[in-house]
């Protein structure tokens, strides 16, 4: 019986995989933009609009699956609880972090942190770390409707992750939502297969195609910078480049 079970799993799998060779690729989701404004939207320099306290602290949120989330989400509690004196009060550290740069698993809790502040501290271990994220996952992969989906719209592997977390951990958030003009600024990586270099999802490197970062789901870059090569396929992003005006000279 486990034989057969192991042969039917394999073959589950096999079939997956042969649906969504015959795919297309999914729609880019990235809206373009007519003009370059570095003075509004999601630039780091947007967050000179509030104060900045004394101090200067950038934290750095690693990959490493659950893991590097788990660990990170700690670095903020601890953070959260250690007060300094600054401008003649008491404030926790957690109060003057002015950037979060993230990775992959770190990814989760740096946007997650960014989205809703201090409700992290309330449910993002029941949310995020506490679920089989995984399991999950491969759940929906047996699932005969996303053989369907994949069949006939181009759902992958990829778009069912970014569908899972925009539905159960960031509630279809947008970068519109991180609110840098009173928290920290928030920068998610990935990696250019194109060019093997850093991508970050920030307006910066956004203005370079010509497109919005406002209106690009918060899932979907998190998506880009935990996803495994190979396991998934990259998310794909519209260049608009030419369109705005802008100037790379």
């Amino acid at each position: 019986m486990l034989y057969t079970n192991v042969k039917i799993l394999a073959l589950t799998i096999l079939t997956c995989s042969l649906l969504q060779g015959c795919a297309s690729i999914y729609k880019p989701k990235n809206d373009p933009i007519k003009n370059v404004d570095m003075n509004s939207g999601y630039h780091i320099i947007a967050t000179q609009r509030r104060d900045p306290g004394e101090h200067r602290i950038a934290l750095s949120f690693s990959g490493g699956g659950t893991r590097a989330a788990a660990l990170s989400y700690g670095i903020l509690q601890e953070l959260r609880d250690t007060q300094i004196d600054s401008a003649d009060s008491r404030i926790r550290v957690l109060d003057d972090v002015d950037t979060i740069s993230s990775v992959s698993g770190g990814s989760f809790t740096a946007a997650y942190y960014g989205l809703f502040g201090d409700k992290i501290f309330d449910d993002y271990e029941s949310v995020f770390l506490r679920q089989s994220v995984q399991g999950t996952l491969i759940r929906q992969l047996l699932n005969p409707l996303y053989w369907w989906r994949s069949a006939f719209t181009g759902f992958d592997r990829t778009e069912m992750a970014v569908e899972y977390y925009d539905q159960a951990i960031f509630k279809g958030k947008t970068f519109a939502d991180i609110r840098i003009d009173k928290g920290p600024f928030i920068e998610i990586n990935a990696t250019d297969l194109s060019s093997g270099t850093r991508f970050s999802f920030t307006q910066g490197m956004f203005d370079v195609i010509c497109s919005d970062l406002s209106t690009f789901s918060v899932a979907r870059a998190v998506t880009a910078s935990s996803a495994v090569p190979v396991a998934f396929p990259p998310i794909v992003l519209q260049n608009h480049a030419g369109e705005c005006g802008f100037d790379v000279t």
